[in-house]
């Protein structure tokens, strides 16, 4: 059987990182040295999509301690299946009668500032 083949890590890179415009060879080392080291704590399928909604400028960044925490979060939630065997499975029936609209409230100043 063929092995499958996983996500590329100089894509992830990118993903995750500011990459220079020049000085690329050791920042590359560097930053899959350390990509490798997340990859085997983690794993490569999540370091492919694990997201923090801005680019680092190196992977140094999710090894420290501060933001070990946040990524062990993550990958909880990443590797988290619900258990439906706890839980009761409703059967609501047919649907009856007319959807109903509901015209939203206009809302003033004073309410958006008292919010």
């Amino acid at each position: 059987m063929p092995k499958t083949k996983g996500p590329n890590k100089r894509d992830i890179l990118f993903r995750l990182l500011d990459v220079p415009a020049k000085g690329r060879r050791p920042f590359f080392a560097r930053e899959m040295k350390m990509l490798n080291d997340l990859c085997e704590r983690y794993s490569q399928d999540f370091m492919s999509i694990v997201d923090f909604g801005r680019k680092f400028d190196s992977l140094a960044y999710l090894v420290s301690d501060k933001l070990k925490q946040r990524l062990d979060e993550k990958f909880r939630a990443f590797n988290f299946r619900v258990d439906l065997s706890k839980y009761e499975v409703y059967d609501i029936g047919e649907k009856v009668g007319d959807d109903r609209f509901v015209r939203p409230k206009a809302k003033t100043v004073k309410d958006f500032l008292d919010e």
